[in-house]
């Protein structure tokens, strides 16, 4: 794949980033600051909100995974940052006990369990210490030697395993055995805990957070691997990250939401920088389009005008990786419309991507199959315009949807359009009868009534000046997400 068509695939990712600011500017020339530290710290803050774990999960239900038989190196339970958080299960009667297996967590948080008590208790009031563990840390799933504690025949109901110092108390799993006996008693029995944290679940074993200081760890070492292959110079990154964890060592004795919150937006932080190091990012602008979400989220209707929404347009975020990035709008200015996934041309001077007009009544038109109903320009078109705005053309016209235009290397170019009609032999003829008349649609069964029809959109191809027009495909049934493969041969989805 040539350089730019890898920029341009960059781009239409990376596009989607949330903390993209809603600012437009004026001038087509100017440009403003992008992205602040705040903006960004804002952007962690919501995604915390919106993927971490439920409060409600009760203290039972997150406790429940400390017996469900699940062994993976996880976490099966998870509490709050607290002082002597604690986790027990229910035989349902007293038992004379042979011994206890204590599975950890198998990642650098291992060392928190490392100092534990066992206490027994006959009434689940009254407690006993029978174990003292010290400073010794322990696995079981990546070693397949968990720690064994022998209870030497002890009578007891409840088991309790309890930190005497303030931490996040977590294990993977818990099995108790009888005297005399080989078989797990404690699984599937009745558990409680303390408290339940941002990472507790009422199924148990959670094997990943999105934002929690240990999941962030864990990939920040595999990145730092992963750019190091690569050559990237990440040295100062490493020092950073090797400081962050030294001082997550002493964090938990602290008062919780304080010097462990700092640690992780800190770690946050390092992953960022250390990710923009990546050699393959050898480019320093993003195109990318903003755009208002469709009345209707349908993997067809989201591609015809009359349901697009205003807002939104074509956008090139410049400095990306450095501490003041700076955004510029290409379409500034132009009326109230929704655009579509840009591409960028292999010596990256022009910009093709698909815009329709916004008519607050067009949604509301009871019979859409009747073209003359819709203005020619709510339907999507594709355009061209030079990467600094300028040069614009439009490229297709027409009471049809034309979009996902994607650059071919001899100069042509592909889209997906709505141009095939009711054709039984798409080519060149079908297409060429589109230029200058208004033809009826092919539709699917998925809208079932007038006012939501469903076109069917398939490839069709066209030269660089909208001329040339042919279908390339007669399927009777939708394409998508062209892409061109470094070869010069067409992807696509059916």
């Amino acid at each position: 794949m040539s350089y730019w068509k890898q920029r341009a695939a960059l781009m239409l990712f990376l596009g989607a980033f949330p903390f993209f600011p809603t600012t437009v500017f004026a001038d087509v020339a100017s440009w403003s600051l992008a992205v602040t530290p705040e903006k960004i710290e804002a952007d962690w803050a919501r995604q915390r909100e919106l993927r971490t774990s439920p409060v409600d999960v009760s203290p039972a239900d997150d406790a429940a995974g400390g017996v469900d038989g699940v062994v993976n190196g996880g976490w099966g339970f998870h509490t709050a940052h607290e002082h002597q958080p604690w986790w027990q299960v229910d035989l349902g009667r007293d038992t004379p006990l042979a011994r206890v297996r204590l599975f950890n967590r198998c990642d650098e948080f291992a060392f928190r369990a490392a100092r534990f008590l066992l206490l027994l208790s006959s009434d689940g009031v009254s407690w006993r210490k029978n174990y003292q563990h010290d400073d010794v840390v322990f696995y079981g799933h990546t070693d397949n030697r968990p720690l064994e504690v022998d209870l030497s025949g002890a009578v007891a109901r409840y088991i309790r395993v309890q930190l005497p110092h303030t931490d996040y108390f977590h294990l993977d799993e818990v099995e108790v055995y009888a005297v005399g006996g080989d078989v797990n008693i404690a699984q599937g029995k009745s558990a409680d805990q303390s408290s339940v944290s941002e990472w507790s679940t009422a199924s148990g074993h959670l094997d990943s957070d999105f934002m929690s200081f240990d999941v962030l760890a864990a990939r920040a070492r595999a990145l730092a691997d992963s750019l190091r292959r690569l050559g990237a110079d990440i040295s100062a990154a490493e020092e950073r990250l090797k400081d962050i964890m030294e001082r997550a060592l002493l964090a938990p004795t602290e008062p919780a939401g304080s010097a462990h919150e700092r640690l992780t937006q800190e770690l946050q932080w390092a992953v960022r920088e250390m990710a923009l190091r990546n050699p393959l990012l050898d480019f320093d602008e993003i195109l990318f389009v903003k755009r208002a979400p469709t009345m209707f989220p349908h993997v067809s209707d989201q591609y015809y005008g009359w349901f697009a929404r205003p807002g939104g347009g074509i956008y090139i975020l410049s400095g990306f990786k450095g501490n003041a990035p700076r955004l510029r709008c290409l379409t500034e200015g132009w009326p109230d419309g929704n655009f579509l996934r840009p591409d960028l041309s292999y010596d990256g001077r022009k910009i093709l991507f698909a815009w329709a007009r916004y008519y607050p009544h067009v949604a509301e038109i009871a019979d859409k199959t009747v073209k003359e109903n819709l203005p020619e320009d709510s339907h999507y078109h594709i355009y061209e315009m030079n990467i600094d705005g300028t040069g614009l053309r439009q490229l297709t016209h027409g009471h049809y949807n034309d979009f996902d235009a994607r650059y071919l290397p001899n100069g042509d170019i592909i889209f997906l359009s709505t141009r095939k009609g009711v054709a039984l032999q798409a080519d060149r003829d079908s297409a060429a009868a589109t230029v200058g008349a208004t033809l009826p649609d092919s539709y699917v069964r998925c809208g079932g009534d007038l006012k939501r029809p469903v076109p069917v959109f398939t490839l069709h191809r066209m030269d660089s000046n909208g001329g040339a027009l042919r279908a390339i495909s007669a399927f009777e049934n939708f394409e998508w997400t062209p892409a061109i493969n470094h070869d010069g041969q067409i992807l696509y989805a059916r």
